[in-house]
């Protein structure tokens, strides 16, 4: 089962937070954007259609909700035109709190789509006046009601933390705010040094730390490392992301992964498209492909991107799958690792899996790095 991702490239302003690719939606030629995306799922769909059912679709960005209605309709029939419709089992879409109305709130449900997304960042004012954030406090609590009456009560809801003028206080209000609303779903996004100034890293584990503990406590389940859900709202995308499963990205930036005839460990692929959203335009427009990378992965590269994708989920790495699929021994090759991360308290081990406690998810890229098979 397949994935699909839709990146819509706009925004009105940059934010530091924010580092994905986008353009101003007021000089763009949004039109010419989605006239190509339809173009681009039809070719994909040509290729990959037959292979593997796409089971979930995200559409993300950016700021996706900055799309008219009728063009969201317009890239989803095309989707239902090339693609399977009867093997869809969820549909999420990205929506920003200050462009959530009834009517685009309700257009999206009329549509199929029954999961929202809702990048809310922070609940106090002084936080979002700090990141420039395009919404208000009381913009993302009204977005809320708005999804709800529509009949969307399939919530996740992304909480930014690790910058440098966030206090301890907001960001535990922040989630205890999020576990009273009744949010089901809650993705932990960490600021990133790349893109702008951090809070020092102890600051960030005690933050994170917090909201691992606190969250268990109310009933979340903390599924993958910045992902925490309450029973029956795990993210079916993510979840089939972090299983290593096949996914196509389309849109300008979008990145795909595709591993066709997994029993016989065959390689895989990996391809991006090109960043511009011009340039992607015009390459599909050409009948070019918009692809700017494209890189062939061998069994033991994908072993390495097993490992670092399962130690971050809740169930770990599959050890007897590892070997089977991978043809990896990672009690062979880390034995000893294996035996100094379980007796620091940082990793549960048995016969047949490996992953992380709490206090190993606070080092998760480290101890990932630890126990990679060898090239």
């Amino acid at each position: 089962m397949a994935g699909l991702y839709v990146h819509v490239p706009l925004r009105r302003t940059a934010h530091a937070y924010d580092e994905s690719c986008a353009v101003d939606v007021r000089t763009a030629d949004v039109s010419a954007f989605v006239t190509a995306l339809r173009s681009e799922l039809r070719v994909d769909a040509r290729t990959y259609a037959a292979e593997e059912a796409i089971t979930t679709i995200y559409a993300g960005g950016g700021r996706p909700s900055l799309l008219p209605l009728n063009q969201v309709h317009s890239i989803l029939t095309t989707v239902i035109d090339v693609f399977d419709a009867s093997s869809f089992e969820e549909g999420t879409a990205e929506v920003n709190p200050a462009d959530v109305t009834p009517r685009y709130a309700h257009g999206l449900k009329r549509m199929g789509f029954d999961r929202l997304s809702i990048p809310v960042l922070s609940f106090f004012p002084t936080d979002l006046q700090a990141i420039n954030a395009p919404h208000s406090a009381e913009a993302a609590v009204e977005a809320l009601r708005i999804a709800r009456r529509a009949g969307l009560e399939n919530i996740s809801i992304d909480l930014l933390f690790g910058w440098p003028e966030q206090s301890r206080s907001t960001w535990r209000a922040s989630l205890k705010l999020a576990v009273e609303l009744q949010i089901p779903h809650i993705t932990l996004i960490e600021a990133t040094e790349s893109a702008a100034p951090v809070a020092a890293s102890s600051i960030r584990a005690d933050q994170m730390e917090f909201a691992m503990t606190f969250l268990q406590s109310e009933g979340y389940e903390q599924y993958k490392l910045t992902h925490f859900a309450k029973p029956g709202h795990r993210s079916a995308h993510q979840d089939a992301y972090y299983a290593h499963g096949n996914y196509l990205g389309l849109g300008p930036s979008a990145a795909s992964f595709w591993w066709q005839n997994r029993d016989r460990v065959a390689v895989g692929r990996r391809w991006t498209n090109v960043s511009d959203l011009e340039e992607y335009a015009a390459l599909i427009d050409d009948g070019t492909s918009p692809v700017a990378y494209r890189e062939t992965l061998s069994a033991r590269a994908l072993a390495r991107e097993y490992v670092l994708l399962r130690l971050r989920t809740a169930a770990g790495i599959d050890l007897d799958h590892l070997a089977a699929q991978y043809g990896v021994d990672l009690l062979d090759e880390h034995e000893a690792v294996l035996a100094s991360l379980r007796e620091r308290g940082l990793l549960h081990r048995d016969d047949s899996t490996v992953r992380l406690t709490n206090q190993g998810r606070l080092l998760a890229d480290a101890i990932a790095q630890r126990l990679l098979p060898s090239s």
